[in-house]
């Protein structure tokens, strides 16, 4: 099915770009002959002698280049190894020159090589690891989660994948199918004899649980599903309520540019202030402003749809002027998600104590903050990480838990659940069940690659990075 998996393959597996370090790996039934007459140890031994998981000191001769060049040579032999095959990983200096003829030197070799060796494709290890048993599927995709991981938050979720934490939720639902399976069909091969092993009742129930059992993985809690990826959050209000400046005060540094004239936004601006381990995307949309509306429609355009896809939305008043103005202005139908009000410029109005909100914002908690020095800015940041860690954060634009495939996989198994449930209660034939049942247990089967086609596949490794 997957003959490319009998050549050598190989690849610089350390970034792009300048490094004191670099590491070629090869993997395949010629990673040891490719290197055999090039790689010189600096004892005296030959590398198929080596022992897997040894590291050995040496250099890398090329005639034909004049050129040595000092490596460490790791040796990983079969099935011991990352893909289970025989790899060779070359440790050397990270010059670009150096690190490409040292790839050319390995390509070009023909002696001693009963099969190709070329440069390998996006993924091309871990796919082999996974064509090899090394890991599952759902391992696989938590590779590239951890390659691409950005934050403490999204590390440990792929970590907490690659442990076979995923897969042992989808074994353990499928488990269950399989039991109930059994009952049923065998309840079927003695429907004959009027012995009745489990209930309609009971195979509902059954159904019922393992169905929730779905459901719950679809539906994973607001703070495994939020935390792998950065909360949209905008900060909406008139022209000149600080906006701008607030933005800057959160992320301690200069991210917008600031005016005493209304209206200096014109554009959404962008800055990511992390409070613990969740990331905050501050997006400063232009002012609310009806008056000019016409003059800048592209901005009004791009304010809206910020305010579509928000998570958090931060409504920015000047706390020197009339809230109840500045409130006609704003149309509140566009803020359905979670709200925090910010009553900013404090420090113009330092007495709070008469401060009363609007009755339509009365239901939103709020905060006094001032840009200029810094108050209220520690406890709007503790706001907005309780959002999150409450669970208030609509989740209607959050990716979840489980990529785009692994969710589809869920959910169409979740489908063949309920048809189940169905049929039973229409007092269908129990083979119409089973075949539902079995169904849903081989969706599922897909997230950890029990049951796989190649284009599935293609799909998955192509997003990995080359090296990898």
């Amino acid at each position: 099915m997957f003959p490319e998996t009998q050549d050598t393959i190989l690849a610089v597996s350390t970034p792009a770009g300048r490094s004191f370090h670099a590491v070629i790996r090869i993997s395949g039934p010629e990673a040891i002959p490719s290197i055999k007459e090039i790689f010189v140890p600096s004892t005296n031994i030959k590398p198929e002698n080596i022992q897997t998981f040894t590291a050995i000191k040496g250099r890398i001769e090329l005639p034909a280049e004049l050129l040595t060049i000092p490596v460490v040579l790791y040796i990983m032999k079969h099935p011991h190894s990352y893909t289970r095959e025989d790899v060779v990983e070359i440790h050397t200096v990270g010059a670009k020159p150096i690190v490409e003829i040292i790839l050319h030197a390995i390509l070009r070799k023909k002696t001693g090589i009963k099969q190709g060796i070329r440069l390998s494709r996006p993924g091309e290890f871990t796919k082999r690891a996974f064509l090899h048993g090394r890991i599952d599927l759902a391992q696989a995709e938590a590779i590239k989660n951890i390659i691409r991981s950005q934050s403490d938050s999204e590390l440990d979720s792929a970590i907490l994948q690659l442990s076979g934490n995923t897969s042992k939720q989808i074994k353990y639902i499928q488990n269950e199918i399989t039991s109930l399976c059994a009952y049923i069909e065998t309840s079927i091969d003695f429907s004959d004899q009027d012995i009745e092993l489990i209930s309609r009742l009971e195979m509902t129930d059954k159904m019922e649980r393992i169905k929730d059992a779905i459901v719950h993985l679809i539906n994973k809690s607001p703070v495994d599903k939020i935390f792998s990826e950065e909360i949209n959050t905008v900060l909406y209000g008139k022209p000149n309520a600080g906006k701008s400046s607030l933005v800057n005060a959160l992320l301690g540094k200069k991210r917008a540019i600031v005016s005493d004239r209304p209206g200096t936004t014109r554009d959404t601006v962008t800055g990511v202030l992390r409070i613990g381990n969740v990331n905050f995307r501050l997006m400063d949309v232009a002012g609310v402003d009806d008056a000019k509306e016409h003059v800048f429609p592209e901005a009004g355009e791009k304010a809206q749809s910020a305010l579509k896809n928000a998570h958090v939305i931060l409504l920015v008043f000047d706390g020197s002027a009339k809230i109840n103005l500045q409130l006609m202005k704003m149309n509140l139908n566009e803020v359905a998600n979670s709200v925090i009000i910010v009553i900013n410029k404090c420090d113009l109005t330092p007495d709070h104590s008469a401060f009363e909100l609007p009755d339509e914002l009365k239901k939103y908690p709020f905060v006094f903050t001032s840009a200029l020095t810094g108050e209220g800015l520690d406890r709007l940041k503790s706001q907005l990480l309780d959002k999150v860690l409450e669970g208030q954060i609509n989740q209607s634009n959050t990716l979840p838990f489980f990529n785009v495939h692994q969710k589809n996989a869920l959910q169409r198994s979740y489908e063949r659940v309920e048809q189940a449930i169905a049929s039973c209660r229409d007092n269908m034939s129990d083979e119409f069940v089973v075949l539902d049942m079995r169904m849903a247990a081989d969706i599922l089967g897909e997230i950890v690659g029990e049951i796989t086609t190649e284009d599935i596949l293609d799909k998955i490794f192509c997003e990995f990075c080359i090296g990898k």
